[in-house]
């Protein structure tokens, strides 16, 4: 393959492997992203006809046919730009955008537990990697991305305030995550977690996919890029090495764009990636020309002088380490920075919204950085709402722990333990809190405690006859 676009007589580029690039959904099939990319060099017009039939194509929960992997909102950026009025073009179609996001983050986060997951081997990048439970950093980037880019493209607009709002809570849990507990110093290296919750190092292509992240910090740049020397086109599904490819030419990752451009394409990629990635090598300085006059020469110093960077600080060994396993042990027990009452102004959002996994989850959160008891409280409420009973006795347990006397959370142990079908052990429950002097205090909690023991003590006399 020629990996530098013919130029015809008047200038533009005479881009070969378009006669197999997919102009149409039914054509492109799961390579539909990797062909609206390589359209948005070759023919922005194409790019923006396949992009919008892409788009129309959204379900009632905004997820588009096919779903592939989150990348719409990025693709959406890059469609708008070549296109000749972008602001028109975004206006149009931002509505429709916001719909596919809140789609990926429930369709990749149905728990709302913050840390995504893919589906199924089918739908991950890294198909061989995949494992039922298991979280690894390419999907959790491409959706911080995806909630950047949305934040691009919707702007201001006070309509899509909520939308606005869920992203960029959902970026800034994703980042914190990331940086904080995905990140492994010692090993210089992305970690993986598996369903049990054991994390080890992610030594994978899944785990090289952050060098497209936009919140990568600088220390983790070098190491990726020390790593991104040795790429292998032989490790990776075609599909996943050209999508990464395409997303690395808005990055000032230089050498990893030029490292793979010279290593090629992998083995058995179809008609329609082999294409898209032959118009992508060629347009490599097409696409990074306007990306690179926005990177400060500092930061292309740094990536074309990345192995002299790592030696140097090798250089300084024993300082360096400690240091960075002292910030990675603060990093791992801060909570971040989001208050908890901006954690309980999310929660109440997403319980009013019917979502209270995700609810329980960000009170989980605020717990670690507020008022343990009440937090505590709010969410084993999330987790009878879910009728998660054992999970909601755990948490009434836990706020006991700390306040023994708080009175609902006594009365609703009780009915957490009864849910269970554990009768005898809830009425004991409601016995004491009736009999306690304490609940002269509530006299309408005692009361209904009294009335819990009654029928309960009727209840087990049936049950032994």
């Amino acid at each position: 393959m020629n990996s530098n676009a013919a130029t015809s007589p008047d200038g533009p580029p005479a881009w070969s492997g378009l006669d197999a690039l997919p102009r149409d959904l039914a054509a492109a099939g799961r390579d539909l992203p990797l062909a609206i990319a390589a359209w948005v060099l070759a023919d922005p017009a194409v790019a923006a006809e396949l992009f919008v039939a892409w788009l129309a194509t959204a379900d009632a929960d905004g997820v588009p046919t096919p779903a592939c992997c989150p990348v719409v909102c990025q693709l959406a950026e890059r469609v708008a730009a070549v296109q000749p009025d972008p602001a028109a073009w975004v206006a149009r179609h931002v509505p429709a955008l916001a719909a596919c996001l809140r789609g990926e983050f429930e369709r990749y986060d149905p728990d709302g537990t913050g840390l995504p997951r893919w589906p199924s081997a089918a739908e991950a990048l890294f198909p061989a990697e995949f494992a039922p439970g298991r979280v690894t950093a390419d999907l959790a980037v491409l959706l911080s991305n995806e909630a950047a880019a949305f934040d691009r493209l919707a702007g201001d607009r006070t309509d899509l305030e909520r939308t606005l709002d869920e992203a960029e809570g959902e970026q800034r849990e994703l980042d914190s995550w990331l940086k904080e507990s995905f990140w492994n110093p010692e090993a210089s290296a992305f970690d993986r977690e598996e369903a049990d919750g054991v994390t080890t190092p992610d030594w994978s292509p899944a785990g090289l996919f952050p060098l497209v992240w936009g919140g990568l910090a600088e220390d983790m740049a070098v190491e990726l890029r020390l790593r991104a020397a040795n790429l292998d086109p032989a490790a990776w599904p075609a599909r996943a090495w050209t999508l990464f490819f395409a997303l690395l030419l808005k990055t000032p990752h230089g050498t990893a764009v030029a490292r793979m451009r010279r290593a090629g394409l992998p083995a058995g990629a179809s008609p329609p990636v082999r294409a898209a990635w032959e118009v992508l090598a060629q347009g490599v300085e097409t696409a990074r020309a306007p990306y690179l006059a926005a990177i400060p020469r500092s930061a292309r110093w740094v990536d074309a002088h990345g192995r002299a960077f790592a030696r140097g600080a090798a250089a300084a060994g024993a300082v360096l380490l400690a240091g960075l396993l002292v910030r990675g042990c603060v990093q791992r027990e801060n909570p971040g920075a989001e208050s908890a009452n901006e954690l309980e102004r999310r929660a109440r959002i997403a319980c009013a919204d019917g979502r209270h996994a995700r609810a329980a989850a960000l009170y989980a959160k605020a717990a670690r950085r507020g008022d343990a008891v009440y937090f505590g409280y709010r969410q084993a409420g999330e987790w009878m709402h879910l009728e998660q009973y054992a999970e909601a006795e755990a948490a009434y347990r836990a706020v006991l722990a700390r306040a023994p006397e708080t009175p609902n959370a006594r009365l609703n142990l009780a009915l957490a333990v009864l849910r269970q079908g554990r009768r005898a052990e809830a009425r004991e429950l409601y016995r004491a809190f009736a009999d306690d002097p304490a609940a002269a205090a509530t006299p309408e909690l005692a009361a209904r405690a009294r009335l819990a023991t009654v029928l309960l003590e009727r209840q087990l006399a049936l049950d032994r006859e």
